[in-house]
């Protein structure tokens, strides 16, 4: 098998004089989970669909699993499964029921696969039941269940755990994680849950104005750089004494008459600078190593101060 799943080559797409993607390359490995991050407007959307041959580019390249996506369009379509937003399904019918009859529309797939797909999901003993009573979870459950069939190899997943409550969150990164490891799938997933984000996905690619802005492993990404945090109610001291031994400031917050900095340096300079911060008559309520959140980081490539609320429309 390819080791690449999805792989983009200088691919643009322009709306009228609004150029959605600007040479966009991309490269996913198989059998991981994949983010795919971006504000508002950034050209999330544009991609995914041209991904799944729903739209097609001005210019470029698209391969999956090392096929040209254009030419071998209908057959490579067979392996990959998709759920964007809300899945839809015929509320009246029962789950076991939807799946039948959507699995229809690509091709005859045996009763054994479907209550399989049902099992895999955590669905088996619910399969009689009308969708119609089904939570929002279970409905997110139902929608990859039908993406698993026929034995998809790439899914795409647009908000997986959009409207979920806690429970609903944890069983569907859990399942995602599971047939990731254990059947070698490939996710490729779009969110604004950046915390989501983090804690399932192998790799993340930010997008901003249809450009890529930073494709790296999650795990480096937010341990690129050691910093301290200290947390104090002396703002000013520490200030000055920072200043006085050459230690970089790389954010500060105060809040309520408390301040939060953190400082550039190894985890390993913690103890000294306490006992300097202590002798030197400040005052700390905590310090400690901070690890850098997807979020801080997506913020910081897309920028602090943007509000836009745009839709994502192309």
């Amino acid at each position: 098998m390819n080791d690449v799943a999805i792989k983009v080559r200088g691919v643009r797409k322009s709306y009228g004089r609004f150029v959605a993607l600007k040479n966009l390359d991309l490269n996913v490995k198989s059998g991981v989970v994949y983010g795919f991050l971006g504000p508002n407007g950034a050209g999330k959307t544009t991609l995914i669909k041209i991904l799944l041959g729903l739209s097609m580019p001005d210019a470029g390249e698209v391969k999956i699993f090392g096929e040209d996506l254009f030419l071998e369009r209908n057959r490579i379509l067979k392996s990959i499964g998709a759920v964007v937003e809300s899945p839809a399904f015929f509320e009246y019918m029962t789950a076991y029921e939807n799946l039948f009859h959507l699995t229809r529309l690509s091709g005859r797939i045996g009763k054994d696969k479907i209550r399989e797909a049902l099992d895999t999901v955590g669905l088996r003993d619910v399969e009689d039941r009308r969708v119609g009573a089904f939570s929002y979870g279970m409905k997110q459950r139902l929608g990859i269940a039908n993406a698993l069939l026929p034995e998809n190899r790439l899914i795409f997943l647009d908000e997986p755990t959009n409207g979920l409550d806690p429970h609903g969150i944890l069983g569907v990164r859990q399942l995602i994680r599971r047939l990731c490891s254990e059947r070698g799938i490939t996710f490729f997933i779009s969110s604004h849950l950046l915390s989501e984000v983090e804690q399932v996905c192998d790799y993340v690619t930010i997008i901003d104005k249809g450009e890529k802005i930073c494709e790296a492993q999650v795990s480096e990404l937010v341990g690129r750089q050691a910093r301290i945090q200290i947390k104090t109610p002396d703002p000013d001291r520490i200030s000055a004494f920072f200043r006085e031994n050459n230690i970089e400031i790389s954010d500060e917050k105060t809040h309520g008459g408390i301040a939060v900095f953190l400082v550039k340096g190894p985890e390993e300079f913690i103890p000294e600078l306490n006992r300097k911060l202590v002798a030197s008559g400040i005052d700390i309520m905590k310090i400690g190593k901070h690890r850098d959140t997807l979020e801080e980081i997506f913020v910081e490539f897309t920028g602090k101060n943007r509000t836009d609320s745009a839709s994502d429309r192309f």
